[in-house]
């Protein structure tokens, strides 16, 4: 997951070097950027990697439903609350 950052972080970096220079000289700065593309290269993820993910999904989702859950439960109950003290 590092790794994949860091090659994120260093592609983006090169990228805008690339475009700073294009833009500044008047060649293009196509053979710099397919370089900067090839260079960088896709990490598979690791089993370990992909439980955490999938772990940290189903607890946000857990979250999610719980909160929406709290949110119906109160409304229920502040309707309910609301209408005997209407009368």
């Amino acid at each position: 997951m590092k790794k994949l950052t860091l090659g994120l972080a260093a592609a983006a970096v090169l990228g805008s070097l690339t475009l700073g220079i294009g833009a500044a000289s008047a060649a293009p700065a196509s053979p710099a950027g397919v370089q900067a593309s090839s260079m960088v290269e896709q990490v598979q993820m690791t089993r370990g990697e992909r439980r955490m993910m999938r772990h940290h999904r189903m607890h946000r989702h857990m979250k999610h439903r719980r909160h929406m859950m709290h949110r119906r439960h109160m409304m229920r109950h502040h309707m309910r609350h609301h209408r005997m003290h209407r009368m």
